[in-house]
This record gives structure tokens, C-alpha cells and sequence, in this order.
């Protein structure tokens, strides 16, 4: 039952990156704390969420580019916690959230009909296209809640395997490993920012 309210916390939580409000509470680090404290890992969930953040701040959403989807990264890793080492929750959390922005794009291609069906309701005076924003937020609603699920339960189905002291070790290397890659490069690019405007 909690891993059922995490997802669907998780999917409404996900309308904030392109559908609705984007009051900016899908960012990782918000939205791993919350579902880590439901799932009764609060600890866990924030330092996810925080590690989450530093590598998606790492990549620039420029034009109609798309970044890893931090949201999804941070659902994933928080609910297998506790069935897989948190190192490797993190790694799988990531490589999730990567996978995700591919199926992103897809649904900015789908929801370009429902753009096209306002402009055409517009261009004959029916402002009455509500039902059209809902349908669109309901889809990627359900979208990402499927998403979620499956990639949840393929890990949890593998976590006999995924749980060897071996696995424990190299995924506390790479996290380390991907921490490190990625504070360089966020070192220089904010030191070749302040070279620029000096």
C-alpha cells in the first residue's frame, strides 16, 4: 500500500516539471525527502535527493533538450530502499530518471495534439478546452505512475542478486566515483562562468 501512495504521490508530484504549476517541488531533493519520510526512510530519501540534485544540476535544459527526470530518479530510489543497498538505489534511481527523459520526449510529441486541438477551439472562439489540459496531465499521470511501477518491481524481482556484498562495494565506488565527476565539472563551469563576467 505504501509503495502504491508513493507512486501516485510521485506522478501528481511529476506534473510540476512540464504540465502544471512547476512550482519547482519536483525537484529531487524536495520530492526524495517527502516520499523517503512516507516510505519510512527520511534519512535515506534526503541524502538520495541530495546527491540527486548535484548530478541533475550538472545538465542544462537548453531549447528543447531533456535532462534526466529528476522526479522519476528520486521515486525509483526511494522505493527500493530497503530491498537493495542505498548506493546501488541511487545509481538505479539515476540511470531511471536518464531513461525516463527519453520517454519524455515522446510525450512532448503526444501532447503537441492536444496543442494543436486548443489552437484549433481558439482560432473558433470555444475557450472551453479544460477537459483537454485535464486529459493531457492525466496522461502523463499515468505514463509515469506505469513507468514507476515496472521499473520498481523489474529491481525489487533481481534484489537477491543486486543485494551480494560485491555489488555493495562497486556501487559505493561508483556513487563516490560519479559524486566526484560531477563536482568537477560544476566546479569548472561555475569557474569559467565568473572568468567570463570578470
Amino acid at each position: 500500500m505504501k509503495t502504491l501512495f508513493v507512486i501516485v504521490l510521485g506522478s501528481l508530484i511529476n506534473l510540476d516539471n512540464v504540465s502544471a504549476f512547476q512550482f519547482l517541488i519536483s525537484r529531487p531533493s524536495f520530492v526524495a525527502t517527502i516520499l523517503g519520510y512516507i516510505a519510512g526512510y527520511p534519512l535515506e530519501g534526503f541524502l538520495i535527493g541530495l546527491l540527486l540534485e548535484l548530478v541533475i544540476l550538472d545538465f542544462s535544459p537548453i531549447g528543447g533538450t531533456t535532462i534526466p527526470n529528476g522526479t522519476a530518479a528520486a521515486v525509483v530510489s526511494v522505493l527500493l530502499l530497503g530491498r537493495i543497498n542505498p548506493y546501488l538505489c541511487f545509481i538505479i534511481g539515476l540511470f531511471a530518471g536518464e531513461l525516463y527523459s527519453y520517454i519524455e520526449k515522446y510525450l512532448r510529441i503526444f501532447r503537441n495534439l492536444f496543442n494543436r486541438l486548443v489552437e484549433r477551439q481558439i482560432s473558433s472562439y470555444d475557450f472551453n478546452f479544460g477537459k483537454l489540459v485535464i486529459l493531457s496531465m492525466l496522461c502523463d499521470f499515468i505514463v509515469f505512475a506505469i513507468y514507476s511501477y515496472v521499473v520498481y518491481f523489474v529491481f525489487v524481482s533481481f534484489s537477491g542478486f543486486l543485494n551480494s556484498n560485491y555489488l555493495l562495494n562497486v556501487s559505493r565506488v561508483a556513487t563516490l566515483g560519479i559524486l566526484f565527476v560531477t563536482l568537477t565539472s560544476l566546479y569548472f563551469k561555475f569557474k569559467n562562468q565568473v572568468r567570463k563576467n570578470a
